[in-house]
């Protein structure tokens, strides 16, 4: 089963990704725990992370590039901050897509 991790901190957008998802038979995770994502990540093992941009504790463009350390599973920036320079922060962070 294909696996994919959510890291959003609005918890009713993450759900809600999650349950879609789910419907099609992929095995879902959300974070909850901002300040373990790389632990979380290491755990669960996506092929897919879903990342958003403003984060508590530290934003998606530094995850990416904590992820990019240790694995070159594809990350998709989502975001309602779409402006430019934040897609170009997310491809020079490591992110596949926004």
């Amino acid at each position: 089963m294909y696996k994919i991790m959510i890291i959003e901190d609005d918890i009713t957008i993450a759900k809600t990704i999650a349950e879609h998802l789910s419907k099609w038979d992929y095995d879902v995770y959300y974070v909850t725990d901002f300040k373990t994502i790389i632990e979380q990540f290491v755990q669960f093992e996506p092929q897919l992370v879903l990342l958003d941009v403003m984060l508590p504790f530290f934003n998606g463009f530094h995850w990416c590039s904590e992820i990019r350390k240790i694995s070159k599973v594809p990350v998709i920036f989502i975001s309602s901050a779409s402006d430019n320079m934040n897609i170009v922060m997310a491809m020079n962070m490591g992110g596949d897509d926004f």
